[in-house]
């Protein structure tokens, strides 16, 4: 793997010098008052966050280029990049304000103003020496209106994310807590005050982590959070001379392992929650979990992101591919460390907190049960729902992030998203109706007994009374990768109809009793044991992250109602 982590580290550089080279002789787009405008006339965020998110393309890009090789061109590129990005309106996004109500708006802090503040204050410090005092001292002017004063001079919590059990906390306050140790380091007794605040504040990112380091937002907003919390523990380790670690807990060395236990044998990742079947990991990140715990291993080089898979481009991110990475290598070369190479084993995995189970095969194949709530942050309505993988291929699929709007986080029409409902997801539809929003909606029961077999208890999800049971029982075989659900359904009074539900990104195939599912590469086959009636399908249009347009097909059967019935279909 060690020439693997190399190669990737000359290509990431190489883009990055490469796009310079593309965009040096480019002016930035302009942000407008229209395209600001949208999310507050149409909830379409997308259109303003492609212009925003482009203008912090040219800032990683120049800052690494100036930090890789320094060339002339490239500096007098950063500093008329740090003007433009100084002499934007506002660096929080339109999503985040409320320009009708406050009248410091331009001032909030958010994710992206947090994060622009760190990204700027980093590059201002490495380049301390080649750029102009006017530009330096603007961007310190800048950071300090724009977000110190509004964040340190509010009362405690600022908003809800200083208390926020949620990637929004590490990030923003892991931003601000960097941005302060390279801005605030000549006036130590502020820097203090500062830093208090910002250790405890992110007291409550670490209480967002199931005590067996599961994130319940998914594996994207992990490796978001965690980017930015690792980033300034070790900032403000080597600050203190060692004197404050924030990674020092138990729990901390078992939220690092998360990453890996995300994995399918083949590169595909677990996708619950707002989550991304096609996740990528951050190679700086990881080699510095690598570095630090010794049971953390990074995954298939092949899923390591590149300098544009993150269309944001996060600095703090960006910067510590490289010189984290390079420190890996370095600890590799010396012989103070090991090779860890990150395949995929054959078994499962049970996170009992965050009530998951995930399964590899000898075969490739895999699969994923989960129970919790219907309040888990960046929450779908998916108690019971599970997924099967077959090869590169997601054939039951969980849908993951569906597109950002305004309506998408508005309690009131998340749930009639598609992919956010209990009706985009694999599980059972009672009396024609999804499952509730809401915490006290539940699984009561979860258990995995480490060799495939798991089992959720969740007619607690449904609308109280709608059925007295439905316990759940999957069974996978770990050697061939073969997958029986085994779902015992007892009706009430009320349950007037019972429809078994599976979720596929491809068309099915309907023969009587089986469904075939083909991918581009894989097929497999679901069988329906002791059907009563047909099965059918209805096909529903997702709109994915990035706002493309999918047709998805929900496949259905009915389950008898006039007593406790066992309906059982196995997929391979």
């Amino acid at each position: 793997m060690k020439e693997q982590i190399k190669a990737f580290l000359k290509n990431y550089k190489k883009e990055i010098m490469d796009t310079a080279d593309q965009l040096r002789n480019r002016p930035m787009r302009e942000e407008t008052e229209e395209l600001f405008a949208l999310f507050e006339t149409t909830g379409n965020r997308l259109q303003y966050e492609d212009v925003y998110f482009e203008r912090r393309k040219y800032l990683a890009t120049f800052g690494l280029a100036c930090y890789l090789e320094h060339r002339p061109e490239d500096l007098k590129k950063m500093e008329e990049v740090l003007r433009g990005i100084c002499a934007e309106r506002c660096w929080a996004l339109p999503a985040h304000v409320d320009r009708k109500q406050d009248p410091n708006w331009k001032h909030t802090v958010d994710l992206f103003a947090s994060e622009t503040a760190q990204c700027v204050s980093e590059i201002i410090t490495f380049l301390e020496n080649d750029l102009s005092e006017e530009i330096k001292n603007m961007v310190r002017q800048n950071v300090e209106e724009r977000v110190f004063r509004p964040f340190y001079e509010s009362e405690v919590p600022y908003k809800n994310w200083e208390h926020g059990k949620s990637n929004w906390n590490a990030v923003c306050a892991g931003s601000i807590g960097s941005a302060s140790i390279y801005l605030m380091k000549d006036d130590p007794v502020r820097l203090e005050a500062c830093l208090k605040r910002i250790c405890a504040a992110l007291q409550y990112f670490l209480g967002s982590f199931a005590d067996d380091g599961a994130c319940m937002e998914g594996l994207g907003y992990f490796t978001y959070g965690m980017t930015y919390f690792v980033g300034f523990a070790d900032q403000l380790y080597r600050y203190t001379n060692g004197k404050i670690d924030l990674l020092e807990s138990e729990k901390c060395k078992k939220m690092a392992e998360f990453q890996q236990k995300c994995y399918f044998s083949k590169g595909r990742t677990l996708s619950f929650s707002d989550g991304n079947s096609r996740d990528r990991f951050r190679m700086g990140l990881t080699a510095y979990l690598a570095m630090r715990f010794s049971n953390v291993s990074i995954p298939n080089m092949e899923r390591a992101g590149g300098f544009h898979q993150d269309s944001c481009y996060r600095f703090m991110g960006n910067y510590r591919d490289i010189i984290w990475t390079e420190k890996y290598l370095e600890m590799l070369e010396s012989g103070k460390m090991e090779d860890k190479n990150g395949v995929v084993e054959a078994g499962q995995v049970v996170l009992p907190m965050a009530q998951w189970s995930i399964c590899n095969a000898e075969n490739g194949n895999g699969c994923a049960l989960k129970g919790g709530d219907n309040d888990e942050p960046h929450n779908h309505n998916d108690v019971g729902n599970f997924l099967f993988i077959k090869g590169e291929e997601l054939l039951l699929t969980d849908l993951g992030a569906g597109e950002y709007t305004r309506q998408y986080f508005r309690a009131e029409t998340r749930y009639k998203h598609f992919g956010n409902s209990s009706l985009g997801h694999c599980v059972p539809v009672i009396n024609g109706k999804a499952q509730m929003p809401g915490k006290e909606f539940a699984a009561d029961l979860f258990e995995g007994d480490g060799n495939g077999t798991a089992i959720v208890s969740f007619s607690g999800a449904y609308e109280k009374g709608a059925i007295a049971s439905i316990v759940r029982k999957t069974f996978f075989d770990l050697k061939n990768g073969s997958l029986t659900v085994e779902d015992t359904f007892e009706p009430s009074e009320n349950t007037v109809s019972i429809e078994e539900r599976i979720i596929s990104e491809y068309k099915p195939e309907i023969k009587g009793n089986e469904v075939i599912i083909k991918g581009e590469k894989e097929c497999c086959r679901v069988l329906v044991e002791n059907l009563e009636g047909e099965i059918t399908y209805s096909v529903h249009d997702f709109s994915d992250h990035h706002g493309n347009h999918h047709d998805i097909y929900a496949i259905s059967w009915n389950v008898p109602v006039d007593a406790t019935h066992t309906s059982r279909f196995v997929v391979g």
